[in-house]
């Protein structure tokens, strides 16, 4: 499932943790709600905030749940120090690669680049705020950080299982094309990421 379909299913289940935990994502912050949580595609790991999550009223009169995140890229050892109270929860976002994307009704809009910390350090805790016992949270982040930790290990390991079967293949037909005087098979891998662009759709609060 793509990262992006991730996404959308835990949009439509924010109130859920045990759904939201069975798309490669794990909760590590609920106050009254599901506010940060952790996404990973296959090695590469996310780190994404709740900037909003309620109900509007569009300029056509109609009611609809709005949900937004910030996403930044992050490691395994990040998430360590963040679960483990060295690091403050803003400064994860300092300095990374950020996005936002969100949902209005059904409707899913692609994500949009973050220019900056300052785009959002009013939806996002305030510096000196950490994982520690005077955060409120109902998750059990030592389980969390276990559970990702093991997570990280079994990709490991298939990475480098892979990579050494990528390689044992490689060799062998190149030694088969050499012995009927062929051509050296080149052998290319790529990722592609898929960008979008920004879509804005203005709501006003309900009243």
């Amino acid at each position: 499932m793509s990262f992006e379909k991730n996404l959308e299913n835990i949009f439509g289940n924010m109130n859920n943790l045990e759904i939201i935990n069975g798309y490669n994502c794990h909760v590590l912050l609920d106050i009254s709600e599901p506010l940060m949580f952790t996404l990973n595609e296959l090695n590469q790991y996310y780190l994404a905030y709740t900037l909003q999550n309620r109900t509007a009223l569009l300029k056509n009169g109609t009611k609809a749940d709005v949900v937004e995140v910030l996403i930044a890229n992050t490691t395994i050892s990040e998430l360590k120090m963040l679960l483990e109270g060295e690091i403050d929860i803003k400064d994860m976002f300092l300095n990374k690669n950020m996005s936002r994307i969100g949902k209005i009704g059904n409707k899913i809009f692609p994500r949009k680049d973050v220019n900056g910390i300052e785009e959002v350090e009013n939806k996002i805790p305030k510096t000196g705020v950490r994982f520690d016992r005077t955060l409120p949270n109902k998750i059990n982040v030592k389980k969390a950080l276990r559970l990702i930790e093991s997570e990280a290990k079994i990709y490991d390991s298939f990475a480098i299982s892979e990579e050494a079967k990528f390689q044992k293949e490689v060799i062998r037909i190149e030694l088969k094309s050499l012995n009927k005087k062929k051509n050296n098979l080149n052998l290319e891998s790529y990722f592609n990421l898929k960008t979008f662009d920004d879509i804005r759709i203005e709501v006003k609060d309900e009243s």
